[in-house]
């Protein structure tokens, strides 16, 4: 009933938007009626992920070298060949489906989605979209190319973040204004970037009928139960909460430290240690004893484990020249998931490989699928999302002393740390980060000035992080937003905010 498509989103990607419009006209012109239904919704959906993988691909190529100049090139010139008039193409698919009344099986949560799609798209927004898409690059190449001079070598920036965890304060402090006055060098850069950024979202919100970019955003991430207002609720309930169980162990964590007041270096070292964090130097080899933790909790997900190691999937190593970045994505058309990060210590295995690979057995999980609308990355709420990604943290956890990966003092102090951390920095930044957005796009003005920014997140920060004393470092506390920019402007709104220092 329909032309064959490419079998790789390898072979997609050399064929020029001539080539693959016809795809797009067979769809648009074949019979659509409920005994044509299947093999019709088949075709969009194997053309679809061609397309989706194609773009995961250049997003990881840009993330993995962003040195590498051509790379960005690359990503725009497919964005502007064919994604721009695909993407217009799609919107009538979309369009012919909705006003068919049709509705394949397990299809009513997809339908709802497609039904908010097809409303917020505008023509006039495609140049726009890919324009944000293209400040992303720009943003991860700045952040690509920090190195650090340390003990005499160049280092790339992640590498220096880990000495934050040795027990020697003298040590932790010199790491971290190390590292705070390497950013300071691409602040005004960042600064620029993040104008730019807040502009073309307003401009994108406007022309679809949204007075600010947040609204606009609620609806494109497919957020249908619960509201604005209900997320600075949840920051209220954080404040008045978490933050007074936080500062009781920010207390503890004084004592335990013998200092007379926490500054910021001294908030990621283990108090309780007197070495500092294992280093990993063989990443696979970590990855490889990972295996048993993955068995003690499923065989079956043991088994998906493996097939990431045996088909590498995973790019963990630290090098130079790579996106400041953690990630899961999905390949739609390999069926598979891919893993990035930094993995410098023993430290990193609870927060970083535990927890994407939540993210990936969850996209192993909806291989069975028959459509990417019903298991694309966008399609399922980032909140939710990253349900299986921290329940994975808690449960992995659990096994690692268990499984060879650690020695049961090691273990029970990573536990600890990550259950600490839960509570005295991943909750109350998480909030920090989503209400920074929300002042922004309630009042797009002072946001777009990165001097208000500033002394927004200064008001946070000590609202969320009382116990942190940051005298002397207000200019360093302030500037802490533009870390992050990955999350809040360069990637969501509302959800998912990553941990600045």
């Amino acid at each position: 009933m329909f032309t064959s498509l490419p079998q790789t989103s390898e072979a997609f990607e050399r064929l020029s938007w001539v080539e693959i419009e016809p795809w797009y006209r067979e769809l648009l012109e074949s019979p659509l009626a409920s005994e044509t239904l299947q093999p019709w919704m088949a075709q969009w959906s194997d053309l679809s992920a061609l397309v989706n993988e194609t773009m995961m691909r250049l997003d990881i190529a840009c993330t993995t070298n962003t040195a590498d100049e051509e790379r960005p090139r690359r990503k725009q010139r497919f964005m502007e060949e064919v994604s721009t008039p695909q993407q217009a193409l799609d919107q009538q698919i979309k369009e012919r489906l909705l006003a068919s009344r049709l509705e394949p099986e397990g299809f009513a949560l997809p339908l709802r989605n497609l039904r908010a799609e097809a409303a917020l798209y505008r023509e006039e927004n495609l140049p726009l979209l890919h324009e944000d898409k293209a400040l992303d690059d720009e943003y991860y190449q700045i952040g690509g190319a920090q190195m650090i001079t340390w003990d005499g070598e160049e280092r790339p920036k992640t590498t220096v973040e880990n000495v934050l965890f040795h027990p020697d304060r003298t040590q932790r402090e010199r790491a971290w204004r190390a590292i705070a006055e390497r950013e300071a060098e691409d602040r005004e850069k960042l600064d620029a970037l993040w104008m730019k950024k807040i502009h073309v979202r307003q401009q994108i919100a406007r022309n679809a009928g949204y007075e600010n970019y947040r609204d606009y955003r609620w609806q494109q991430l497919l957020r249908f139960d619960y509201t604005p207002d209900d997320c600075k609720a949840f920051h209220r309930a954080v404040e008045q909460v978490i933050v007074p169980a936080a500062s009781h162990l920010y207390e503890k964590r004084r004592k335990l430290l013998g200092v007379e007041k926490l500054r910021p270096w001294d908030m990621q070292v283990d108090p309780r240690a007197s070495e500092a964090p294992r280093h990993i130097s063989d990443v696979d080899g970590l990855l490889r004893q990972c295996i048993p933790v993955f068995q003690r909790i499923d065989p079956q997900l043991r088994s998906y484990f493996e097939t990431m190691l045996q088909e590498q999937l995973f790019d963990l190593e630290e090098r130079p020249n790579k996106a400041d970045d953690g990630y899961n994505l999905p390949l739609e058309v390999r069926r598979r998931p891919f893993i990035f990060g930094h993995v410098n210590a023993i430290t990193d295995v609870v927060p970083l490989i535990f927890h994407e690979m939540g993210h990936a057995f969850h996209v192993f999980e909806t291989i069975s699928l028959p459509y990417i609308h019903q298991r694309k990355e966008e399609a399922i709420p980032l909140e939710f999302g990253e349900v299986a990604s921290t329940s994975m943290e808690f449960i992995g956890a659990m096994h690692l002393h268990q499984a060879g990966l650690c020695t049961e003092q090691e273990a029970a102090r990573l536990r600890i740390q990550h259950l600490e951390n839960m509570l005295t920095s991943y909750l109350p930044l998480i909030v920090m980060g989503d209400a920074f957005q929300h002042w922004v796009y309630d009042h797009p003005r002072q946001g777009m000035d990165p001097e208000q920014c500033r002394q927004k997140w200064a008001e946070l920060s000590q609202r969320y992080q009382p116990a942190i004393d940051w005298s002397g470092l207000e200019r360093e506390c302030g500037s802490r937003w533009q870390g992050c920019c990955t999350t809040i402007a360069f990637r969501s709104t509302s959800s998912n905010t990553p941990l600045p220092r």
